[in-house]
C-alpha cells in the first residue's frame, strides 16, 4: 500500500509539471506571434498601394508614363510655310503649345505672327498653327522647331588641334614691318583731268606710293578709262569691272532676305545708300554708300594679291579720292611714322563722324578701315554700329552716315585717330558732278568747282599757312578747330 501510495504521488507532480510547461510555451507564443502581425501591419500599406513596398510590380499596367521633355528652338523672322497642318489655329499661350506639340509624335514645331519668340507681352494666348513639318520662310512671324531631348551625354570634345604657325606675312603685319606704301584711289576717274596735276605734286610726289586703281566700266566700254596721266608711273594694278553690286551683295550677305531688307533698311542714314545699284533696294536711299564698300574691299583684294607677289607687305596703306584736290603738299612720311593711328585730315566729321575721304594708316589697320563690304556682308555692321555710338544715333533720326559707320569701325577694334590739317577739297564740274550733290564755284561745265564750302575754304586756309613744306611747328601752329560746322544735319 505504501509503494501505491509514492508511485500515485510521483504520477500527479509528473502531469503538475507538464502542465505548466504547456502554459508558459503558449503564452511565449501568444506574446511572439502578436508582436510579429503588429510590424507586418506597419511595414507597408495593404492593398494596390502597398504592392511597390511589397516589391510585387505589375507589369501589365497601362497607365502611361509622363511625356518626354522636349527642348525647343525659337526662330525669329521665320514663318512655317502653310500646309502640313494639325488641325486648325489655336488660340493659345506659347506654353501651352509646347505641351500639345510635345504630346504630338507627329508635331515638328509650331508658328505664329509676331516679332517677340515670347508671344504677347501680357504673356496671354496667341493664334499658333501645329506643323508636322519644320520650314522655314522669311516673314514677321515666329517658328519654334521641336527638338528631341538628349537621352545619353555627348562625348567630350576632342582637344584642340596644336595653333597652326603663322607665316611671315602675317607676323609682318602684326609687327607693323613692312615695305613701302600702297594707296588706293577710287571714286570718279573722270575727275582725273581736273586733279592729276596736283595729286601728282602733292601726293604721288610725297609719299611715292604704289597705286592701285579700281572702278566701274562705262556701259559699253570694254577696256576701262584711259588717260590715267603722271598716274601711270606709279600705277602696280588696274582693275575695271562691269559691275553687279546688287547680286554680289545678296549672294555674299548671310541670310541676305533678313539681314538686308529688315535688319538693315530698318536703319535710317546714307550709311546704306543704295542709289547706286541697279535697281536700287527697296528703300531707295540716295547715296552710294554700298558701292564705295565694294570698290575699297576690290582695291584692299589688289594690295593682298600683290603682297604675295613680291612676297613683303607693305608698312603703310592710304586711301584716297579721284576728285580730291590738293592745295598743298601732304604731310611726309617722317611725321606720321612713329604714330600707331589712322591719319585723317581734319574737317567733314560730319554729324559726329570721323571723315571718311583720305586716310594714311599702319598696314594692319587697313583691313579693318577699308573692311566695311565684310562687316555689311557678314551680318554684323548694326551691331557694331550700337555698341559704339548707341542707340540712340542708331536706332533715330536722321541715322548713322558714312562717316559715323567709319568712326564705328575703327573704335570697336580699338584703333586710335590721329588728325592732321586738311590741304585738299572735294572738286567738281558741272558736267563731272555727284548725282545726291550740286557743284558750286563754277560758271561754265568744265571748269572746277567745289561740293562743300566750308571744306573748300577750310584747306584753302591751311595750305595758305604751310604753303610748299611742312615743319613740326607748322603741323601745330596750321590746325584749326572746324568741329561746329559739321554738328547738324547733312
Amino acid at each position: 500500500q505504501r509503494l501505491l501510495l509514492l508511485l500515485a504521488l510521483a504520477g500527479s507532480l509528473v502531469l503538475h509539471a507538464s502542465a505548466e510547461y504547456d502554459d508558459d510555451e503558449d503564452d511565449e507564443y501568444e506574446q511572439h506571434g502578436a508582436n510579429d502581425e503588429d510590424d507586418d501591419e506597419g511595414s507597408c500599406p495593404a492593398g494596390p498601394a502597398g504592392a511597390e513596398c511589397r516589391g510585387e510590380v505589375d507589369y501589365g499596367s497601362t497607365t502611361p508614363h509622363p511625356a518626354r521633355r522636349h527642348e525647343w528652338k525659337a526662330f525669329e523672322g521665320c514663318a512655317i510655310p502653310a500646309g502640313n497642318d494639325i488641325g486648325g489655329p489655336e488660340y493659345v499661350t506659347i506654353e501651352q503649345a509646347k505641351q500639345k506639340c510635345a504630346a504630338d509624335e507627329a508635331c515638328a514645331g509650331f508658328t505664329f505672327e509676331g516679332s517677340d519668340p515670347q508671344g504677347p507681352l501680357s504673356g496671354g494666348p496667341i493664334w499658333v498653327n501645329l506643323k508636322t513639318v519644320f520650314d522655314c520662310v522669311d516673314a514677321e512671324w515666329i517658328g519654334y522647331r521641336k527638338l528631341e531631348p538628349q537621352r545619353i551625354a555627348a562625348p567630350a570634345p576632342p582637344p584642340p588641334p596644336p595653333p597652326k604657325p603663322k607665316d611671315k606675312h602675317a607676323i609682318a603685319l602684326e609687327s607693323g614691318r613692312g615695305r613701302g606704301i600702297a594707296l588706293c584711289l577710287t571714286g570718279q576717274v573722270r575727275m582725273l583731268g581736273t586733279t592729276h596735276l596736283t595729286m601728282e605734286q602733292y601726293l604721288l610726289g610725297v609719299l611715292k606710293p604704289d597705286v592701285f586703281l579700281y572702278g566701274p566700266k562705262e556701259p559699253g566700254q570694254e577696256d576701262g578709262p584711259t588717260g590715267a596721266y603722271g598716274l601711270k608711273n606709279y600705277v602696280v594694278e588696274a582693275r575695271w569691272e562691269h559691275e553687279d553690286i546688287r547680286t554680289q551683295l545678296y549672294q555674299e550677305t548671310r541670310s541676305a532676305g533678313r539681314v538686308i531688307d529688315l535688319e538693315y533698311l530698318e536703319v535710317q542714314g546714307n550709311w546704306f545708300g543704295n542709289q547706286c545699284l541697279d535697281p536700287p533696294l527697296r528703300d531707295n536711299r540716295p547715296g552710294s554708300a554700298i558701292c564705295l564698300y565694294y570698290n575699297q574691299k576690290k582695291c584692299l583684294d589688289m594690295i593682298r594679291e600683290h603682297e604675295e607677289v613680291r612676297a613683303d607687305p607693305y608698312e603703310f596703306v592710304a586711301i584716297s579720292r579721284f576728285d580730291f584736290r590738293w592745295l598743298s603738299p601732304h604731310p611726309p612720311m617722317d611725321m606720321l611714322r612713329d604714330v600707331d593711328a589712322v591719319w585723317i585730315p581734319s574737317g567733314s566729321d560730319w554729324e559726329g563722324g570721323i571723315n571718311d575721304r583720305h586716310a594714311l594708316m599702319p598696314r594692319k589697320h587697313a583691313d579693318v578701315y577699308l573692311g566695311a563690304w565684310k562687316m555689311v556682308t557678314e551680318g554684323e555692321a548694326k551691331d557694331v554700329m550700337l555698341d559704339t555710338l548707341g542707340s540712340m544715333k542708331v536706332n533715330g533720326y536722321p541715322g548713322p552716315n558714312t562717316e559715323c559707320f567709319l568712326k564705328a569701325r575703327l573704335a570697336y577694334h580699338n584703333i586710335n585717330i590721329e588728325r592732321f590739317a586738311n590741304v585738299a577739297y572735294l572738286t567738281c564740274t558741272q558736267r563731272v558732278k555727284s548725282r545726291w550733290t550740286q557743284c558750286y564755284g563754277t560758271a561754265t561745265n568744265d571748269a572746277p568747282g567745289w561740293l562743300y564750302k566750308e571744306e573748300m575754304e577750310h584747306a584753302t586756309r591751311i595750305a595758305k599757312c604751310v604753303r610748299s613744306s611742312w615743319t613740326a611747328k607748322k603741323f601745330e601752329d596750321c590746325k584749326e578747330d572746324i568741329s561746329h560746322l559739321y554738328r547738324g544735319f547733312r
